[in-house]
């Protein structure tokens, strides 16, 4: 590559920054399956206007339907923090009511047999006057002899942190089909359903679908920090393979190679690889840590010639200026330098492209940069134009 100026270098790399270009897919399928809800849709389909009674009893009968609901109004599953007020009685758990309190817990340990499982693990878990239970009579009968403060204080945490695990296994669809069905607790249907129809405005939503076909046409936005990431790496990906690159990574994952040595000629099972220029992702390079916590350090791909690494890459897509920059261009720097000093073998490429290039403020940043990596940060572009020098380089450099 050529040693030019600071700012040719960057006319160079700005006239070539590339814009995002839409090469996934967005939205994952759902994976709801409706033939398991086929009477639960028919019931709700009946209606299209539910008061907070109604619907209660309509959980109560088809406590199954809890997932119907979650599915309509969120992209994955309600969050835990719905969950614990769905579940709870949330008023009595904030007052500081010391009877309504121990009333709760009584009521729990009394009519869920869940409740009082993860009750009496936390209790065991937890050293307060080596006090253990292991029965929810035994806990009752504690809490009728002891009236003391201290003692109610450490029933009442209990309670709240047995809550957090009760929540933690409602992920699971039957403790939640059981906790609504449980007619001790009649209040946790008569809360799902005030949440559904004050909240999130049931009624609403099920006058403009049709709850079948609307389960199972439902797609799920895919993460878009993980789509700009992905696109960087499928472009890369791209232009190696043009410039015959084989990819190594089925070869790689087959044998469970993660960490790379300076010369993995002597691994039999990469024979066929040998003399040939290839790329894999995802892996480290054995003794290139992170400085921030001397930790191991992945890249987004290592560049290898006759089994030898030469080249490795970091590659992120910067629409706009954020938090994310920062950390990387500070990372990215002190790594280059640690490379050059500690390993002769190899050369650290930053890959990165976006539209935030072309602002004022991507220009200044460039500048600076090209202080640190020369003419070793480069774009899409960039890297296919060079790719051919670098290929002699790494054959020169065995």
């Amino acid at each position: 590559m050529l040693n030019m100026t600071h700012n040719y270098n960057y006319l160079d790399f700005a006239s070539h920054i590339s814009f995002f270009e839409f090469l996934q897919e967005e939205f994952k399928e759902s994976n709801f399956k409706t033939e398991k809800y086929l009477e639960e849709i028919k019931e709700l389909s009946k209606k299209d206007t539910w008061d907070i009674e109604e619907l209660a009893n309509f959980l109560r009968s088809y406590p199954k339907s809890f997932e119907i609901f979650e599915e309509i109004f969120q992209l994955s599953r309600f969050t835990n923090t719905q969950l614990i007020y769905f579940l709870f009685d949330v008023r009595v758990l904030n007052s500081t009511n010391i009877s309504n309190l121990i009333d709760y817990l009584k009521k729990n340990l009394e009519y869920d047999d869940l409740f009082v499982e993860l009750f009496i693990k936390h209790s065991n878990n937890t050293n307060f006057n080596n006090i253990k239970f292991n029965s929810a009579d035994e806990i009752i009968r504690f809490i009728e002899n002891h009236e003391d403060k201290q003692s109610e204080k450490y029933l009442i945490f209990l309670l709240k942190a047995t809550v957090i695990s009760y929540t933690e296994l409602a992920v699971k669809a039957e403790v939640v089909h059981n906790r609504i069905s449980n007619s001790n607790f009649k209040d946790v249907s008569e809360r799902i359903a005030g949440y559904l129809i004050k909240n999130l405005h049931l009624n609403e939503i099920l006058k403009g679908i049709k709850i079948k076909e609307f389960l199972e046409n439902k797609r799920i936005p895919i993460d878009t920090k993980s789509i700009h990431g992905n696109f960087g790496k499928i472009k890369i990906s791209t232009i190696l393979k043009k410039h015959g690159f084989v990819n190594g990574d089925p070869l790689f994952d087959k044998f469970k190679i993660k960490t790379l040595n300076n010369d993995l000629n002597k691994i039999d099972t990469l024979k066929e690889l040998k003399k040939k220029f290839v790329f894999v992702t995802e892996r480290y390079v054995e003794d290139v840590l992170k400085r921030k916590d001397n930790t191991p350090k992945k890249f987004d791909f290592i560049l290898l010639y006759d089994l030898k690494p030469k080249i490795v890459i970091e590659t992120n897509f910067y629409s706009t200026s954020g938090s994310k920059i920062n950390i990387n261009e500070g990372e990215y720097i002190d790594l280059d330098e640690d490379i050059k000093k500690k390993h002769s073998n190899l050369i650290f490429i930053w890959v990165t492209d976006g539209n935030y290039w072309l602002t004022s403020h991507g220009k200044k940043r460039l500048l600076n940069l090209y202080n640190y990596f020369g003419d070793r940060i480069l774009n899409y572009n960039l890297l296919d134009k060079y790719l051919d020098g670098l290929k002699e380089e790494m054959k020169q450099n065995i």
